[in-house]
């Protein structure tokens, strides 16, 4: 059993499973990859402004229009890979398989090593096979070319980091945490995916206020006030009336009661321990504190202190937002008193006093910590405004500009309450994958207990439902080291930050949410079965030769993942399968036949035509990866005129789509049509208008 005790020999195992899948994936059939592998038009975005970089011609998709609509991490990543692509079109695409293996590899070991730190060797070996093997994670994560595997990479590196920093601060082998350290990884971890600010907001409140209970309520407490106040403005006129009117007044109130509530509720002593008083006082402060922010906040809005830029939303939300928040805020004291059950509570502290003690610790962590993340994030912005003349990627500005036009022809926003929670079973706001999944496949089997063939999405709620009320069961009354576990890691901040994220697209009318939005919430579900499973497990392992055989269940376990993932990739990518010859996209032919050589193509999408397509030059129409100029001329309905001025002969796209938002027919008095292909029409791009 010697070899079940060096970890070594898991991690080695490991890596070279999935390094030897993937090599085998990497010399397979070139026509593999742009129609098995790198399916997604996203990801093509993506290497041709890395090809174009890398030929001098700078941050552009099309040689032409300057772009940043990309993150910046992964695009520095893709540049050198994409220097071969003067060589050979596939080349780069073959490497990059490779380091999105590596990247799968490395994060697998972060996850097994971070709950090999704190959970049992068996739970811990089980880790890294659910990440790199499951075939949803892998297919979202490292199958579609986009930034997720550097965003998980950077997500499972701060964890484990935040683990090894828990576990040193407990055994107090240094009263300093390297803060240095985990803002310069905290750094990464923004520029992988810029929307996991969110998530380095909340790991800094959980760094900073250590041994304070501020360090796991008021992440919590965020969540809550965000969920209540949208969730409160949403009730009085459905979801869809909430996304054309209230959404940018439902974020300015939002960005308000994170200061005015969290204020209150620390004056009035709810953030100290609630396991050093009684509860009744603990729900008086409680309540008190959100009556207090509550008047604050209607004040605010009667006065009209809040930025402009929004409808008012009715008074009486802010009433229904007093009572949803004096629950969620009770309710969450309520599970940290049985969470923390166990653990002696510091005494009890006046807040002020408790203010006068830490502040100073607390601002020079501060500091540092938000100092290094917010001018590392002011210099990227400032940086962006003088090469693009714009502080964000336009792709975010685009699709938030969407979700403002309601219904359009592209993806809209969250338009049903399971869509506005992020829980429904499917689509892009399903954002608890694979959890999702597996809670549909036990809906599955109580068909017979529940029948009826469009009763599916219910049963999956009542799973969903059942679930969370047994996990709670079973963490408050049979498992200590769960509870401990728990209040100990940083699961609580990682569930706040997911839960702010998911918020952040759901409840603003974002009209472009994508299902690989959600990687840290996949990390955060890995994590969670890891711990529950570990929690099972661990009352059997204090006997040696118990712990010895789920060591060696847990590696059988993985060994079988791998060899049903293997299985699938050998099925998919084919060898000597395709014509040599064959072209990697049916398009190309028709584009290359019915169009002189060097023309300028205007399309909706046109990624991968983009990156394919020989001595052509594709335009992005949608805006996504595009100039900000260009989305101002959409804005304005001149965007015929600006791709014509920029030698746009053709547009390749269905003219029908152009007639609805957000281009609302303004294409149409320039385009004559001259050929079809696949629904698709070619049509001239005049230069005076028809009509």
């Amino acid at each position: 059993m010697r070899f079940l005790k060096k970890i070594l020999n898991f991690e080695f195992f490991f890596v070279a499973a999935i390094l030897a899948i993937h090599v085998y994936a990497a010399f397979s059939d070139a026509y593999n990859f742009p129609n098995t592998w790198f399916t997604r038009d996203d990801a093509y975005y993506y290497f041709k402004v890395a090809q174009n970089i890398t030929e001098g011609r700078g941050s552009t998709f099309d040689g032409i229009n300057p772009t940043n609509g990309y993150h910046p991490l992964w695009m520095i990543v893709c540049i050198p890979i994409f220097y071969f692509a003067r060589y050979d079109i596939i080349l780069p695409l073959r490497i990059l398989l490779m380091a999105m293996a590596v990247f799968n590899a490395v994060t697998g070991v972060l996850l097994y090593r971070l709950c090999r730190a704190v959970l049992s060797p068996a739970a811990a070996m089980l880790a890294a096979p659910f990440w790199s093997f499951n075939f949803y994670i892998h297919y979202t994560v490292y199958e579609f070319g986009l930034e997720t595997p550097l965003a998980a990479f950077a997500i499972a590196w701060l964890i484990y980091r935040l683990v090894l920093f828990e576990r040193d601060w407990r055994n107090q082998r240094g009263s300093t945490p390297p803060l240095a350290q985990l803002s310069l990884i905290a750094v990464v971890v923004l520029f992988s995916r810029l929307d996991l600010i969110f998530l380095i907001f909340v790991i800094g409140i959980w760094i900073i206020f250590r041994g304070h209970s501020l360090r796991n309520l008021l992440p919590l407490d965020l969540v809550a006030i965000f969920l209540s106040m949208t969730v409160s403005i949403a009730l009085r006129g459905g979801i869809k009336q909430y996304n054309e009117l209230f959404a940018a007044s439902a974020l300015q109130l939002v960005l308000a009661a994170f200061i005015v509530k969290t204020v209150c509720l620390y004056g009035f002593g709810a953030y100290q321990h609630p396991r050093s008083k009684s509860f009744g006082r603990i729900i008086l402060q409680v309540l008190i504190a959100n009556t207090i922010a509550s008047i604050i906040l209607m004040f605010i809005q009667s006065l009209q202190f809040l930025p402009q830029g929004g409808n008012a939303v009715p008074r009486t939300a802010l009433f229904v937002d007093w009572v949803f928040c004096f629950l969620l805020t009770a309710a969450l004291r309520t599970a940290y008193i049985g969470i923390t059950r166990g653990e002696n509570p510091p005494s009890l502290v006046d807040p002020m006093v408790d203010l006068t003690r830490n502040a100073r610790r607390w601002a020079r962590e501060s500091i540092i910590y938000y100092g290094i993340t917010g001018i590392s994030l002011t210099l990227y912005m400032l940086g962006n405004k003088l090469v693009f003349g714009t502080f964000s990627p336009v792709s975010g500005q685009i699709k938030r500009w969407w979700g403002m036009l309601g219904q359009t022809v592209y993806d809209h926003p969250a338009g049903s309450w399971p869509d506005f929670l992020g829980i429904v079973p499917q689509g892009v706001y399903s954002a608890w994958q694979p959890a999702v999944d597996f809670f549909k496949e036990i809906a599955a089997l109580i068909k017979p207990l529940y029948p009826g063939s469009n009763t599916q999405d219910e049963r999956y709620y009542i799973v969903l439902g059942f679930a969370i009320v047994l996990l709670m069961l079973f963490t408050y009354l049979f498992s200590p080291r769960l509870k401990h576990t728990i209040s100990q890691s940083p699961l609580l901040p990682l569930f706040s930050g997911c839960g702010i994220h998911i918020l952040a697209y759901t409840t603003t009318a974002y009209g472009g949410a994508k299902e690989w939005y959600w990687v840290g919430q996949m990390v955060l579900v890995i994590l969670c079965a890891t711990v529950l499973i570990d929690a099972v497990i661990h009352p059997f392992s204090k006997f040696h030769w118990v712990g010895y055989f789920l060591q060696l269940c847990a590696l059988l376990i993985a060994g079988n993942m791998a060899l049903r993932f293997s299985d699938f990739v050998t099925t998919v990518m084919r060898y000597d399968h395709y014509p040599t010859d064959r072209p990697y996209m049916e398009v190309l032919p028709f584009l290359e036949e019915n169009t002189p050589e060097n023309a300028v193509i205007g399309m909706t999408g046109g990624g991968n035509v983009g990156y394919f397509i020989r001595n052509r030059t594709i335009v992005n129409m949608d805006g996504l990866i595009n100039s900000p100029e260009y989305f101002k001329a959409v804005q304005a309905g001149t965007a015929a005129i600006f791709l014509k001025e920029r030698g746009v002969m053709v547009v390749f796209a269905n003219p029908r789509l152009l007639e609805y938002p957000p281009y609302y027919g303004q294409f149409a008095p320039y385009l004559q049509s001259y050929a079809t292909h696949g629904g698709k029409d070619l049509l001239y791009l005049l230069e005076k208008p028809k009509y």
